[in-house]
């Protein structure tokens, strides 16, 4: 569709210049032959409409083009940058409303131009519309922030007790996404707001899974069947961004570029990518630290129920683990390896590893 309205507007515009520059011939050189003049204007008119039609066509494509990759952004682009975009080209219009009628009007006094004037004030009159939109983009958090004190934007948060609490974007990175458990998470429908994969993080990906070595083979296909599964899932809103950063190396590099642009969280496992993006001010959800806080709550003197899986590393020890995979050190139960016994819960130990039981055998 644009192909062809680009094709009629140049055809139009050929028809046009044909036109006025068969006027200008025949008033300057001061023709009178009424035939030369009709057959002068169907040649002049038909050679620059043919000539429209082949440049609107080439020009159409390159539109066309544009046109998807614009749909496609501002499909994705959060309220508050398509509220600052509408209002910066609001600005445009005004800005370049009397520049175009001034321009038209100082146009259309050169013979020659005169019906070129308007496409040519029309193309500088968006041009201004474009840079003006730019600016305000730029500058929307201030905008934003100015309405919001005057009432006239809601801010995007729920006040509950004199607290906001704003549901954010959040990006996954590769770990992530192997790791698996946020997959779990989702299901189960706790996970609230929109879920962004960018393109660089699959390609990652799928990079992981050609890998030679096998181990990380495995991993690569364990996180492409992961990406798969969460596409699939009803409980959460996943989005594929097709956007990447070439001036910027490293996936870690664009997931923070990606999330200062956004403000969006990101999830990872990767403790590098957890402490550089913390020290940017990004805001950091671990899965890690979410298994932790919601793993079952033992406290020293409670007694339970283990099977001893294996040997300990001390002597006489035994290993059992709890359902969620915190590890149980069964004091004396390297001789009951295979059996199950009740314990008594000596203590504990919280490491950024996850967490240790100790306990004793009931008598």
């Amino acid at each position: 569709m644009i192909i062809v309205l680009t094709r009629a507007f140049f055809i139009l515009i050929g028809i046009l210049f044909g036109y006025q520059l068969m006027n200008y011939i025949f008033i300057s050189y001061h023709l009178t032959n009424i035939i030369h003049y009709y057959i002068g204007l169907f040649l002049s008119s038909s050679i620059f409409a043919i000539i429209g039609y082949f440049l609107g066509g080439f020009l159409g494509k390159y539109l066309n083009r544009f046109y998807k990759k614009v749909e496609d952004i501002v499909g994705r682009m959060p309220i508050s940058d398509l509220i600052s975009s509408f209002i910066g080209i609001i600005l445009g219009i005004i800005l370049a409303a009397p520049i175009y009628i001034g321009l038209s009007i100082g146009l259309s006094q050169i013979p020659f131009l005169s019906m070129i004037g308007p496409v040519v004030s029309m193309f500088i009159s968006f041009l201004l519309i474009f840079i003006t939109a730019r600016i305000v983009h730029r500058r929307k958090d201030s905008i934003l922030d100015l309405l919001r004190k005057r009432g006239k934007f809601p801010d995007e948060r729920i006040a509950i007790s004199n607290k906001k609490f704003a549901v954010k974007q959040k990006i996954l990175d590769t770990s992530s996404i192997i790791d698996g458990r946020i997959y779990h998470i989702c299901s189960t429908g706790f996970v609230e707001g929109q879920l962004i994969i960018p393109n660089f993080v699959i390609e990652e990906l799928q990079k992981i899974a050609d890998s030679s070595d096998d181990i990380k083979r495995r991993r690569g296909r364990t996180g492409l069947d992961m990406l798969h599964k969460l596409t699939e899932e009803e409980k959460v809103e996943v989005k594929i961004m097709d956007m990447d950063f070439p001036n910027l190396k490293g996936v870690d590099s664009k997931l923070i570029k990606l999330a200062k642009n956004m403000k969006a969280a990101i999830i990872t496992n990767d403790y590098n990518l957890n402490k550089v993006a913390k020290l940017q001010k990004i805001e950091v959800l671990n899965v890690n630290d979410l298994s932790n806080a919601v793993k079952q709550i033992i406290l020293p003197g409670e007694k339970i129920s283990v099977q001893v899986i294996r040997e300990g590393r001390e002597e006489d020890q035994g290993i059992a683990y709890l359902d969620d995979g915190t590890m149980i050190v069964v004091e004396n139960g390297k001789k009951l390896v295979g059996q199950t016994v009740d314990v008594e819960v000596k203590g504990l130990l919280q490491t950024a590893a996850g967490r240790m039981i100790f306990t004793k055998l009931l008598k």
